[in-house]
């Protein structure tokens, strides 16, 4: 039963991996489209013609990005200290 319990929780720690990297890979695709659609039209609403907004929302969707990765990391290197 034990050993049972224990194929049960790596397969759920392996499925909450595969979420979470899965995820990553779409928000890398919809937060670069959205920022840069988004930072355009913040560009052409206040009327800065050097794509400061587009900048500034693309940064924060290479942020976001790379905080959902390192998070991705620390939970793994938790699960491995638990162990």
């Amino acid at each position: 039963m034990d050993s049972k319990h224990k194929n049960d929780k790596e397969h759920i720690k392996m499925l909450n991996a595969l979420a979470t990297v899965s995820s990553l890979g779409m928000m890398a695709v919809i937060d670069f489209v959205l920022a840069y659609w988004g930072g355009n039209w913040l560009d052409d609403y206040f009327q800065t013609d050097d794509h400061t907004w587009r900048l500034a929302c693309i940064s924060l969707a290479i942020v976001t990005i790379f905080l959902t990765f390192f998070r991705l990391i620390y939970t793994v290197m938790l699960d491995k200290d638990e162990e």
